[in-house]
This record gives structure tokens, sequence and C-alpha cells, in this order.
């Protein structure tokens, strides 16, 4: 086994007890990190997954770097108003639970995600997909929909909107396009 560094958060809501977990499992090639944002390590670990499956349409399309740089770093200030709106702590999102899941999920060949992102964008039907794994991403997608409307956050949420309307079979990819492309113009 190669131990390639790699670092983690781990949540809780007694400090004492994510610190016994961090002293327990760091090493040298494994940092874990601690906070008590529990609500923001749930959320930035399972939101992140139908933007991940965002990011492989965009791969799929190979619509290139430029794109998918502009794709995670707007999926990004999505899932903090989702997360911060939940009851979880912008600085978890902006940390390892958040934009470093997000990264790895969007960008890693192994991601189940990104993987189904792809695949749908070559042809592939969903159903076919799902028989034969698991992809959070799908169910979380409408999940995240939910969640945006009832946080009143639904005309801001774009991305995941994308998505979920892939996800459902209710948007068209080069629909989702359009969407994103041609709203109303504003500032960052």
């Amino acid at each position: 086994m190669q131990e390639m560094p790699t670092a983690v958060v781990v949540g809780a809501k007694f400090m004492p007890h994510a610190v016994a977990i961090q002293r327990w499992l760091s090493s040298l090639s494994f940092r874990v990190y601690t906070t008590q944002d529990t609500v923001g390590v749930e959320l930035g670990g399972a939101l992140k997954n139908p933007l991940a499956v965002g990011a492989g349409m965009i791969e799929g399309l190979g619509l290139g770097i430029n794109t998918m740089a502009a794709l995670v770093t707007r999926a990004t200030k999505e899932l903090m108003k989702l997360c911060t709106a939940m009851g979880g702590k912008a600085e978890t999102i902006s940390g390892l639970a958040g934009i470093g899941d997000l990264m790895l999920t969007a960008f890693g060949d192994l991601s189940r995600n990104r993987t189904c992102g792809m695949r749908i964008i070559q042809g592939e039907k969903l159903e076919d997909i799902l028989a034969t794994t698991t992809v959070e991403g799908v169910p979380t997608a409408e999940v995240a929909m939910h969640f945006g409307q009832l946080c009143g956050l639904q005309d801001e949420l774009p991305i995941f909107t994308a998505v979920a309307g892939i996800l459902a079979g209710t948007m068209k990819p080069e629909e989702a396009q359009q969407f994103l492309m041609g709203r109303p113009l504003g500032s960052e």
C-alpha cells in the first residue's frame, strides 16, 4: 500500500470526541482536522455529489478546462449558499468537507458521480447506469432542489437546477447550457 498523503475532517458535536478520533487516526500520511460543525460536514459530503455529476457532464461534452473551472467555481458558491442556509458554517464548506470533497469528486477518475455525468452525455440511459453502480448524486440532486425551495434559494441554485433537470429528464444538456449561460447577468 502506498502511503500517499491526504487530509480529511472529522466532525463531532463534542470537540473532545473529534480530537480523540483525530489523534487515533492521524499519521504522517493521513492528516485529520476537527470541527464541531457536523451539519456542514454532512451537507458538504452529500451535496457535492450532484455537482460532481455536472462536472462529469462538462467532461463528457468535451467543453474543456475553462468551462470546468467555471462550473466548479460557481458550484462551490451554490454549495456554500445551500449549506449555510441549512445551518452549516461557511468555513466548513470552504475546507476539506466542502470544496475539498467537491474537487475530489468532480475531478477524480474513480468518482462514480463524475463518471455518471460522462456516461449520460455519451448517451447511456440513467436507469442502465444505476443498475450497475451506486451514484449518490442522482437522488441527492432532487433532495438539493427540495432543500433549496425550503430555504427560498430555488432561483439561486442554477447548477443544481440544471443537473437535477438533466437527471430527471426534464432538461436536455443543450437546454442546460442555454439555461445557465442565458441567465440575467450579475456581479460576483
